[in-house]
């Protein structure tokens, strides 16, 4: 008798899978694409304001002093002072009319600047806020002519504090202020010279 019939078999056909479709970033790299798009912006822009610092702020940067070149002071009427600054000092220019010096230990520091009044008128006016900051009673008014030939007068607010004023001549309309101010862990005495040497080089 005959068997029965065998059921045919096909290979199926694979199924499908349509266009591929393209693959996506993740949002992590998406997000640390952004971050240092994201910077690159803001370097830019700090690099353009430092090409476009003002000059108040560019003023700011301190110079050492060669003992050589004058400092100038002042603008419009009182343009024409100046300060040899000791060699080897730091310098910190505040304004055209200020500058801040101070020894290489940094043991003093001064505040130079111009006055457009006499120096006798020029003191009085620093004197007492500086008294008064400090919590102290100033000493005599001393006057003296420097080595450089211009007059001086000067008060000691404190041992530490002396505020000066030097002009051309006591009659002379034009001054500069120099208040010195010395820390309180060294003994002024061994300024007294180093001031001298920054008085000297007044330029009224």
């Amino acid at each position: 008798m005959g068997g029965g019939a065998k059921a045919a078999t096909t290979d199926a056909a694979p199924a499908a899978t349509g266009p591929e479709r393209p693959l996506r970033p993740s949002p992590g790299w998406a997000m640390g694409a952004a971050i240092v798009g994201a910077l690159l912006v803001a370097a830019v822009v700090a690099v353009g304001a430092l090409i476009a610092v003002p000059p108040s702020v560019a003023n700011l940067a301190s110079s050492t002093a060669d003992g050589v070149a004058a400092e100038p002071l002042g603008a419009g009427a009182d343009a024409g002072a100046a300060v040899i600054v000791p060699a080897g000092w730091i310098v910190v220019r505040e304004s055209e009319e200020e500058i801040l010096v101070r020894t290489p230990d940094a043991a003093l520091e001064a505040r130079v600047r111009t006055a457009s009044v006499p120096a006798e008128e020029a003191l009085a006016a620093a004197v007492p806020g500086i008294a008064d900051e400090i919590g102290a009673a100033p000493g005599a008014e001393r006057r003296e002519t420097l080595a450089s030939g211009t007059f001086a007068v000067h008060v000691d607010v404190d041992p530490s504090v002396t505020v000066a004023a030097v002009a051309e001549s006591a009659e002379a309309r034009g001054s500069v202020v120099v208040e010195t101010r010395i820390r309180d862990d060294v003994d002024p005495a061994r300024y007294r010279a180093a001031l001298a040497q920054l008085l000297d080089g007044v330029r009224p």
